[in-house]
């Protein structure tokens, strides 16, 4: 009686939060779903104890949604309560609807297996315990590494072990409070259409989950711990993505308390590099990333990669290298020609790795039927440069690596590189998924190229801007948090759709590229074209000058709208006015009134 008392009083508080606008209606159905239902009677108690401390703020944030996948999949804060938080019972839920959609994907009687990861976050060893019993519990049979692995290793895995499908358990480059829920398919590829929104279905449906104890199925044979013969057979895949021979490079090397020790590190040895240095004090996994600015363990922030530049000074290094936390992503520094050091974008160093792999095929007599890929938001030099070489690039795909492994499984003709802003790299067909360990092991062999020329990597870029012309990139965002940001950012974007901008600084908008609605649109004529891409939520406004846009999209793992900036300036161009530098500061500047204009729009908008 007094449960129900408990629980009658709670109903009236939540409904007068609603009433004050403190609760949205779908968070206090969700609510009354975790007080009621016996599948949540474990997380009663806690959803009890939050409504008597009044937090209905807190509560609508951890209720108003189920947490979604986006491009990496599930991924936000952990919380023991909420449908928008990762937590057992959000885990449960997203092995229990994958168990399910393999069910009826694959039909009942089928033999069904997966691969199980997960880095070294608060929790990330648990929720992959808990999901193993989960897949187990539906007589799915699960492959667990004994301990943290990197991403990329686990799309190995899954390939290697002819798996049905996997699951990673990792937030990436994201804060400390953060962790996800990523699945992948049978051939080691993210989840992309139908299966992505199949499985969001099925979670979305599932009752009751169903798991059994880790050792009991342990015993029955349905979960099983893999040995080092997968560790060797993927630093052995990698180390077979080499191009040249060139390895007389000092290098430092930081794994940012992740799981770069499993993969870098291994494939560089592996490979012949051996004078590698390591951030000491960043090498210890922990899921609170202690010893890295701000706690951000993000190598395309100059900050996170301020230790490893530190070290490349005091040892005297030729580059400086940093993996995030899953080690599928590699950040890059060199030391330039004034001595000092700087980051490269990812778009930098996918522009320097398209160059090296091709130009060290083409010596050896290896570029024959073959194709580059980027997503719409990498660089246009990859292309410029895989024309030069003759080599297809397929270049408009939405921002996500799944849809360039979706390319790679499809696309005829030998796959050779792939890259995406985002520092993200994939070389060779061992993978479905971006490597920092193959990322790595490209840029080591550049700079070691570059060296045997008496050359550090930004020479070679200015070389080979010289040759291309010189292609600038810069990217924003605004952060949007919550119900209501979501809210704003739909208006945001049906903004962009409806009215865009006619003109944004210098420039005219001419066109506008829809990826939801699959057109393009003439804005001065009105003419509208369908295009052939994959759905995404995303717009492009193309300006009046060739090569220069702006690219706008939600972000698929946080609560913010990306913004993306594209400009170039011809060789020709770069040629008279003396080079690579001038050509810069005119495209920096122009670039500027870009990004000031198009704030100034979002501000109309949304509010500052």
């Amino acid at each position: 009686m007094q449960g129900e008392q408990a629980i009658d009083a709670a109903r009236q508080a939540l409904d007068e939060a609603v009433a004050r606008g403190e609760l949205s209606t779908a968070a206090r159905e969700r609510i009354e779903q975790w007080l009621t239902d016996p599948e949540y009677v474990r997380y009663r108690d806690a959803v009890l104890e939050h409504i008597e401390r009044k937090q209905f703020r807190l509560l609508d944030d951890l209720f108003w949604t189920v947490m979604p996948f986006g491009t990496g999949g599930r991924r936000g804060r952990m919380y023991p309560i909420g449908t928008n938080a990762m937590n057992d019972r959000t885990v449960g839920e997203s092995a229990q609807g994958l168990a399910d959609y393999l069910r009826e994907t694959y039909g009942r009687g089928a033999t069904l297996t997966a691969v199980i990861a997960h880095d070294t976050r608060h929790n990330s060893r648990q929720f992959a315990e808990y999901t193993a019993a989960v897949l187990a519990a539906n007589g799915i049979r699960a492959f667990l590494f004994p301990e943290h692995r990197a991403t990329p290793e686990l799309s190995f895995a899954v390939r290697y072990l002819g798996a049905s499908t996997g699951v990673v358990i990792s937030a990436s480059h994201n804060p400390p409070s953060d962790n996800g829920f990523k699945c992948y398919w049978r051939g080691g590829s993210q989840v992309v259409p139908p299966h992505d929104r199949g499985i969001l279905e099925k979670v979305g449906a599932v009752r009751a989950v169903r798991d059994m104890p880790l050792e009991d199925a342990a015993a029955r044979g349905l979960v099983e711990v893999l040995t080092e013969q997968v560790d060797r057979a993927y630093v052995d895949a990698v180390v077979a993505q080499a191009v040249s021979d060139a390895r007389d490079v000092r290098i430092a090397y930081s794994p940012l308390h992740g799981v770069g020790l499993t993969n870098v590190l291994p494939v560089l040895k592996k490979a012949g590099f051996s004078d590698v240095h390591l951030v000491e004090r960043q090498c210890t996994p922990d899921g609170n990333f202690p010893a890295v600015a701000n706690n951000i363990p993000n190598p395309e922030v100059d900050a996170a990669m301020a230790d490893v530049i530190a070290l490349a000074q005091e040892v005297d290094a030729d580059i400086a290298l940093a993996s995030d936390p899953d080690a599928d992503r590699i950040g890059v520094a060199v030391r330039a020609e004034n001595g000092q050091w700087c980051r490269l974008s990812g778009n930098q160093v996918a522009a320097l790795l398209t160059w090296h792999v091709l130009d060290s095929l083409a010596h050896s007599g290896r570029v024959h039927d073959g194709y580059v890929v980027k997503t719409y938001v990498t660089t246009d030099m990859m292309a410029a440069i895989a024309d030069s070489y003759r080599v297809r690039v397929v270049g408009d795909l939405p921002v996500g690596f799944k849809w360039i492994a979706q390319t790679i499984d499809r696309e005829p003709g030998e796959f050779l590189f792939a890259a995406e802003e985002s520092l993200g790299y994939l070389r060779g067909t061992y993978a479905r998924d971006k490597d920092g360990a193959v990322g790595a092991l490209l840029v080591a062999e550049a700079a070691a190229c570059a060296k045997r020329r008496g050359l550090n990597l930004t020479q070679v870029l200015d070389e080979l801007y010289m040759r291309y012309g010189y292609f600038h990139e810069a990217a924003d965002s605004r952060t949007l948090p919550g119900r209501e940001g979501v809210a704003r950012m739909q208006e945001l974007m049906a903004r962009f759709r409806s009215d865009p901008p006619e003109r944004l600084g210098p420039f005219s908008v001419r066109r506008l590229w829809d990826f939801r609605a699959h057109e393009v649109r003439d804005l001065q004529s009105g003419v509208r074209q369908s295009v052939e891409r994959p759905d995404a939520d995303m717009v492009a406004l193309e300006l009046d000058r060739p090569g220069w846009r702006v690219v706008v999209r939600p972000s698929g793992t946080e609560p913010k709208v990306k913004f993306y900036f594209f400009g170039n300036v011809s060789a020709e161009e770069v040629a008279a006015a003396g080079g690579p530098a001038r050509a810069r500061q005119r495209c920096r500047a122009e670039m500027a009134e870009l990004q000031t204009a198009l704030g100034r729009f979002i501000d109309s908008v949304v509010g500052s």
